[in-house]
């Protein structure tokens, strides 16, 4: 399983990272402009906010999944003792699909920031709200027993502290 979430993660990873510099609107192209080589709509005043913001989604979006990827190495790269079963290997796969989960998420609302940006008219909320469950569902889906046993660990872990067996 891990290796098929590093899989997906580099893959998203780099769709964000083509995406950070095929900036919507293009570059300024002209020699004889001062602003040569900018971003076409960051110099305009009525796109600047939306350009800043589709900016902002899509670095936290290429961020995310280096922290997955980090989570998913040390998963790979580890000992496998009996111990790290507990705990360590259930929260570190939950750190991992937690921020690949963030990466999605922020890889979808940098794409309809870019729809925004290209003046394409469809209706946001339409659209969002259920890519919004679905990913919500399958993130309950896919973590739903290892939330339940590290409840389950820490709690019998907490009741039985101090006494000795």
């Amino acid at each position: 399983m891990n290796n098929g979430l590093m899989l997906v993660t580099t893959l998203i990873g780099t769709v964000n990272y083509a995406a950070l510099f095929t900036l919507p609107g293009g570059y300024d192209q002209e020699n004889t402009s001062k602003t040569y080589g900018q971003p076409v709509l960051l110099i305009q005043k009525d796109t600047h906010d939306d350009i800043v913001k589709f900016l902002w989604y899509i670095s936290i979006a290429l961020f995310s999944p280096l922290f997955a990827l980090v989570a998913m190495l040390s998963i790979q790269l580890s000992q496998f003792r009996s111990n790290d079963f507990y705990i360590a290997f259930p929260f570190k796969y939950v750190v991992a699909t937690t921020t690949l989960g963030c990466c999605t998420i922020f890889t979808i609302t940098a794409c309809f920031q870019a729809y925004i940006l290209d003046r394409i008219s469809f209706n946001r909320h339409f659209y969002m709200w259920p890519a919004s469950v679905m990913m919500v569902l399958v993130y309950v889906d896919a973590l739903f027993l290892t939330f339940h046993y590290m409840f389950f660990v820490i709690r019998c872990s907490l009741a039985y502290k101090g006494q000795e067996m």
